[in-house]
């Protein structure tokens, strides 16, 4: 099957995925129960890759499935048994797919989730599209699991400068599975400190301190206002 125009067209701008690892047979067979087919496509055609010099990075949703558990507890909207990681960021968003409110993300860093569906963005739009509905076919909301452009996925530091590049060059190139990391975690010395500075980052396994991230408070479903990000209830 010929891969989505949506996508198609979404990598003739960006590109594709680099250092691709294909699929296996028990994962198409596993992750096709659950992940729409225009994604799935994708997947096939490439693999799990990485953009912007892994600053993105696609993976296998069984590796994260234990931090989903960590961030839902009992949560009635949100739930690791039907929610999937399909791609981290360098920093700690997770970006994930839920079979119930389709492309969802987690911020590990800041104890954020972002729905556009179950919370979305509140905007002033041209009267002309003021009523425009939001599709529900799930193999167009699926294009919003590829970035846009490099800019997507950027980290910002206590003077909100961006960080990627001068993490890569003062730490290193991240290889497969590793993340920068803040040390100490932002959630222990608040969101708007100082220590949020790329002289506080190291090179980590991503799985290990994503696991320890997300246990360091509670996680709250965000809605972004007029560039601000207000609370609409705690997750859990």
């Amino acid at each position: 099957m010929a891969m989505d125009k949506n996508f198609s067209d979404r990598v003739a701008r960006i590109g594709s995925p680099q250092r691709c690892i294909p699929l296996t047979a028990e994962q198409d067979a596993r992750l096709s129960r659950h992940l729409p087919g225009s994604f799935m496509e994708f997947l096939r055609t490439f693999g799990f890759g990485d953009y912007f010099n892994r600053k993105l990075q696609y993976c296998d949703p069984a590796e994260f499935s234990p931090i989903l558990a960590l961030v839902f507890e009992a949560d009635p909207d949100f739930s690791h048994k039907d929610c999937f990681v399909i791609g981290h960021s360098a920093f700690g968003r997770l970006v994930c797919w839920s079979e119930r409110h389709d492309h969802f993300e987690i911020d590990l860093v800041d104890l954020r989730l972002t729905s556009s569906k179950l919370a979305p963005t509140q905007l002033v739009l041209p009267a002309h599209l003021a009523n425009r509905q939001r599709s529900t076919d799930p193999n167009i909301l699926a294009r919003s699991l590829l970035p846009y452009e490099s800019k997507d996925y950027e980290e910002f530091d206590a003077r909100d400068q961006p960080m990627f590049d001068r993490c890569r060059a003062m730490h290193g190139d991240l290889e497969r599975a590793e993340c920068y990391g803040y040390f100490p975690a932002i959630a222990t010395v608040g969101l708007n400190s100082p220590l949020r500075d790329v002289e506080n980052i190291k090179r980590v396994a991503a799985l290990e301190h994503f696991a320890i991230l997300a246990q360091l408070g509670t996680f709250h479903l965000m809605r972004l206002e007029r560039g601000q990000y207000t609370s609409v209830r705690p997750i859990g």
